[in-house]
C-alpha cells in the first residue's frame, strides 16, 4: 500500500538533527539569551498596538522568534510523518490512534492552562502548547510500537 502524506525516511534523522539545533535555539530565545539577529522593516497584518499609534502595515522586528518556531514545528513534522522501514497497514492504524489519542490530551491540557495561566504567563504557556500536540504524538507512537515490536519478539 502506498501512502502518499508520509515523508521518506531520511527525514526522520533530518528532522532529529534540526530538533537539536532548533529546541536550543528556542530555549536560548524564550530565556532572552539571544537579541535580534536579523532585525527589519517587516510587514503587519495586525498593528503592535492596536489602541496606539504604532504603525500598521510596516514594523521593526526581528526574525529570531520566527525562524525558531518555524524551524522547530517543521523538525517535528519530520519526525512525526517520516516513513518506517516496515511501514505497513498496522502502523497506519498505529499512526491513527496515536493522533487521536495526542489531540484529546492536548485539548484537555489547553482546557487546564486556560483556566489556571492569565496574562503574559498564558500568552508563554500557549507558544509551548504549540509543540505538545508533536511531542505527545511522536511519544504515544513510538511506545506503542516498541510495545509491539517487545511483544511480537517475545512471541517468537
Amino acid at each position: 500500500m502506498k501512502f502518499n502524506y508520509l515523508f521518506p525516511e531520511v527525514y526522520k534523522k533530518i528532522g532529529w538533527g534540526m530538533f537539536v539545533v532548533f529546541a536550543v535555539l528556542n530555549v536560548l530565545w524564550m530565556t532572552d539569551t539571544i537579541g535580534a539577529w536579523f532585525p527589519c522593516k517587516v510587514i503587519s497584518i495586525v498593528p503592535s498596538s492596536t489602541f496606539g499609534d504604532s504603525s500598521f502595515l510596516v514594523q521593526n522586528n526581528g526574525w529570531e522568534d520566527e525562524i525558531c518556531m518555524v524551524g522547530m514545528i517543521l523538525s517535528l513534522l519530520f519526525i512525526s510523518f517520516a516513513r518506517l522501514k516496515d511501514e505497513d497497514e498496522y502502523t497506519i492504524n498505529l499512526r491513527m490512534k496515536s493522533m487521536a489519542w495526542a489531540f484529546k490530551v492536548f485539548g484537555i491540557v489547553v482546557i487546564v492552562a486556560t483556566l489556571t495561566f492569565y496574562g503574559m504567563i498564558w500568552f508563554i504557556v500557549m507558544l509551548i502548547l504549540v509543540y505538545l500536540i508533536f511531542f505527545l504524538f511522536i511519544g504515544k507512537f513510538y511506545y506503542e510500537l516498541h510495545q509491539f515490536r517487545k511483544e511480537a519478539q517475545n512471541e517468537e
